[in-house]
């Protein structure tokens, strides 16, 4: 039901078709920003959507006006859904630190829409060299398959 909501929320809002998010290019370590979010009307700032968990895929550059793609996370299956990612340009992100950038929130627009979202990232980091568990943790994380 959730699932029907947000894609008829997207749909409305002109959001484009995805492309495959199921992989990453070959050798890249996997790395993601994992959190919540929430799609506001954008005139009154009323919610129009519960909770979703989203998930970016590989660095990203948290800077007001610069954009950043947002994957729906499934809850049933952990991996990035078939529904089509949001694309959201943050007002004025705020970032902490604790020894290095390890969480994201923000106020942000939806790229071709009027509507709003408020969304809460944390920072899924690369893998060093010679840990697998971590690697498969992130994938996991970052809602990908197993390799």
């Amino acid at each position: 039901m959730a699932r029907l909501l947000v894609a008829g929320l997207l749909a409305t809002a002109g959001i484009a078709q995805p492309a495959s998010a199921q992989s990453l290019p070959a050798g890249q370590k996997t790395e993601c920003w994992r959190g919540w979010g929430y799609i506001l009307d954008g005139e009154s700032r009323a919610y129009k959507s519960q909770e979703m968990l989203l998930v970016t895929l590989g660095p990203t550059l948290w800077e007001a006006g610069r954009p950043v793609e947002l994957f729906l996370l499934d809850r049933a299956s952990g991996h990035i859904s078939e529904v089509p990612p949001i694309r959201v340009i943050p007002e004025n992100p705020r970032t902490y630190y604790r020894g290095r950038l390890n969480y994201v929130d923000t106020l942000a627009a939806i790229e071709d829409s009027g509507d709003l979202m408020t969304l809460g990232l944390s920072h899924i980091e690369p893998a060093a060299a010679g840990i697998p568990a971590k690697e498969g943790y992130n994938r996991w994380a970052c809602g990908l398959p197993e390799e």
